[in-house]
């Protein structure tokens, strides 16, 4: 049965072929690129900002809703690779990491955000709250099944089996749900916000299985000195990385993404039918 949803396969150019061919699955095509961008408009937004659900936004959601947006707009940027080919996702799913601490020990975890692009920014702190609390509370059953298979066999063995489930997922597009493995879990992007953990910037890289062409990571906001004007000022800044696969798109298609990107979290209150909600009456 197949689960993912997808549209007519795309006509690729010399060069796309060519990258395509050229790489494996990421070994490696990552193009990295970021930008620091002051978050005092952001902040203001969210400050602002009144959700019908109830759930205050985190700068980690003004993100994935900008992102989601931006590959809304350009979706050449928006692909699945399979069997040479590039296809166009019918939908923009997020993906956003999740530090959980347990005894002595922290580990990696995530939610999936679906259709991040067509939901209200309140609906997606919603979406996060609730996975969190799953998380936490050591009730979401993706990560107990996979915690539980993952601690059962040994690397080299597990290494088989997560190409395994790439090929019969991605290549053949068959859904794995009745092994408890979700259809397409990290979606369009993943985004990892290591701001808590006091790192100011960092490069995300391209994972080799979960077939992800866009990884983006967030820092800590810290003071910089920026240009205003004419003028040298110093402002809070935030760097937001960007980790493209190449075999998906050029620098070009990259750049355009992040021109968007940078329009929206600059001046949010230009943008705010996108966000969906209100702003509060000053």
């Amino acid at each position: 049965m197949q689960h993912l949803k997808l549209g007519a396969r795309q006509r690729l150019t010399t060069y796309r072929k060519i990258a395509i061919a050229a790489w494996n699955q990421p070994r490696d095509p990552s193009t990295y690129a970021w930008v620091e961008l002051p978050v005092a408009e952001a902040e203001a937004f969210l400050k602002s900002y009144v959700s019908s659900t109830g759930h205050k936004p985190t700068l980690t959601h003004f993100v994935a809703k900008i992102i989601a947006h931006c590959l809304e707009k350009h979706p050449e940027l928006n692909h699945l690779l399979r069997q040479g080919n590039l296809y166009r996702r019918e939908r923009t799913d997020v993906y956003v990491t999740t530090l959980l601490k347990g005894e002595g020990s922290l580990d990696l975890s995530g939610f999936t955000l679906p259709n991040a692009a067509n939901v209200s920014l309140g609906e997606l702190a919603r979406l996060s709250a609730e996975a969190v609390d799953a998380l936490r509370a050591g009730n979401d059953p993706v990560t107990a099944n996979t915690d539980r298979v993952v601690g059962a066999i040994p690397a080299w063995v597990l290494r088989l089996v997560m190409r395994f489930q790439s090929l019969f997922q991605y290549t053949f597009n068959t859904s794995l749900r009745a092994l408890g493995i979700p259809d397409d879990r990290f979606g369009s992007v993943v985004i990892s916000n290591f701001g808590p953990l006091g790192l100011e910037n960092g490069l995300v890289p391209l994972s080799p299985y979960c077939r992800c062409p866009l990884m983006i990571g967030m820092g800590k906001p810290v003071k910089k000195p920026i240009v205003e004007g004419d003028q040298v000022v110093v402002a809070e800044c935030i760097t937001i990385s960007f980790t493209f696969d190449h075999r998906y798109a050029d620098g070009a298609h990259g750049a355009q993404l992040m021109r968007l990107f940078t329009k929206i979290f600059r001046n949010p209150s230009r943008y705010s039918h996108l966000f969906e909600d209100v702003l509060a009456q000053p």
